[in-house]
């Protein structure tokens, strides 16, 4: 398999030699690896190549991405429930995204939103819901 690590060091010291939708692809890389930090900064760099291409949809689609990652990366409850509400608006308003899994196909974005809040702290409550209740007894 071939190495793309040369290639994603170059991408953080001049990524205007990169395609938006390459430096995105290895932000979601980075968010699958749980590299929080470098996802964003990927997201950054793909976002400013996706406004130098006029690239608006993709850049929409980077940015839920992006707020993603935040989410995930972040220990605050109360923080974390503010992004995760501004999350469901972003997706709301998407047709089509990229997977958070890879290959990163894309995906319904109401499929995407309904999974995404099923595995996130967004999703949770420490209360059980009335039928776990139910089975409980």
């Amino acid at each position: 398999m071939l190495d793309l690590t040369p290639l994603r060091k170059a991408a953080a010291r001049i990524p205007r030699i990169f395609p938006g939708a390459m430096l995105h692809r290895w932000g979601l890389q980075a968010l699958h690896r749980g590299a929080f930090d470098v996802a964003d900064y990927l997201f950054e760099r793909a976002a400013s190549r996706y406004r130098s291409e006029l690239a608006v949809e993709p850049l929409a689609r980077l940015r839920a991405h992006q707020l993603i990652a935040r989410v995930r990366s972040i220990e605050n409850p109360e923080r974390e429930s503010r992004l995760c509400l501004e999350v469901e608006r972003v997706l709301a308003r998407l047709n089509r995204i990229e997977a958070l899994e890879p290959p990163f196909a894309m995906v319904d974005a109401r499929s995407l939103l309904a999974t995404w809040i099923r595995s996130t702290a967004c999703g949770r409550t420490d209360e059980p819901a009335a039928g776990d209740a139910a089975l409980a007894a």
